[in-house]
């Protein structure tokens, strides 16, 4: 931002000497006093008295040099400054949303964050609630979509994402308003029996015993289905037969004729992002700041 001269002219007053310049800014003693020269001749100034005893600033060098420093300050401050606004532009990170794949809970999380990152903001990307829906979301983590907040599993899908975990869910059951349970505030898993049951088999506790596997032992009275996706017309499907799936707050504004009610049990559902196998700096750096508040 200022003639490169000056760097060698103050560094050749601090030394006293072209020669000592010449070491400290590993260049030759030739370089340094053509560069002097050259800057004195633009200039129009004398800046040095030569003697064999070395360099001694005239009047109008040692204003020059006064002057040049407080200007190179500056100088380098507002660089400074200017990189720093080049680092933090803004940086857009897209959130995929659906009816079942909601973001309020994400979104309440980074609001704990946000105001250190200013630079950061969101974009929701709405997609359907389908195995293909999905699944073209998954192909496309990190292109049309950076991160997708659901209660996630790891088998499924395969190996085509990564996954955060934000928290753990209490696992609740959703089943019609009209059904007589909806009454309760907490179901017993007694209350289940001689229902149909849809659930994951990947739900389980903190001790690792799965729910799948506790009910087929314990409570055969509750008939089981274990799909390995829910779709909308999952829930559509309990409407129409009157049954239970397992689900979590986070979905209890899926179907509006559903109604969503804790159990008695101490089973979790994993919450969480998923996002691409190569994720962007930008991508981390939300991660890293929503983990941060958790």
């Amino acid at each position: 931002m200022y003639n490169r001269h000056l760097k060698t002219f103050i560094q050749a007053a601090d030394s006293g000497s072209f020669m000592k310049a010449a070491e400290s800014l590993y260049v030759s003693a030739t370089a340094v006093t053509k560069q002097i020269n050259l800057l004195e001749e633009h200039l129009g100034l004398t800046l040095f008295k030569r003697s064999t005893q070395g360099l001694v600033l005239t009047d109008s060098g040692r204003l020059i040099y006064e002057e040049t420093k407080k200007m190179i300050r500056h100088s380098d401050s507002v660089l400074k400054k200017a990189r720093e606004l080049e680092n933090y532009k803004q940086t857009v990170i897209r959130i995929g949303v659906s009816l079942m794949n909601p973001a309020h809970i994400l979104m309440g999380q980074w609001a704990k964050a946000s105001a250190q990152y200013p630079n950061i903001r969101l974009e929701v990307v709405p997609f359907e609630d389908t195995v293909s829906g999905f699944s073209e979301v998954l192909d496309n983590l990190g292109k049309k979509v950076d991160l997708v907040p659901c209660p996630y599993q790891n088998d499924y899908w395969g190996d085509r994402y990564n996954s955060f975990h934000l928290m753990d869910l209490p696992a609740c059951v959703s089943f019609p308003q009209t059904h007589p349970l909806a009454a309760k505030s907490i179901l017993s898993i007694e209350d289940l029996h001689g229902e149909s049951l849809v659930l994951k088999k990947n739900i389980c506790n903190d001790q690792g015993d799965y729910l799948y596997d506790e009910l087929v032992q314990k409570h055969p009275q509750i008939h089981l289905t274990t799909p390995d996706y829910y779709e909308f017309g999952t829930f559509n499907q309990i409407v129409s037969t009157n049954g239970f799936i397992l689900s979590a707050e986070c979905l209890s504004h899926v179907h509006p004729l559903l109604a969503t009610v804790p159990v008695d049990w101490d089973y979790k559902v994993p919450y969480g992002l998923i996002y691409a196998k190569e994720p962007s700096k930008e991508v981390l750096q939300f991660i890293m700041a929503l983990g941060q508040v958790l």
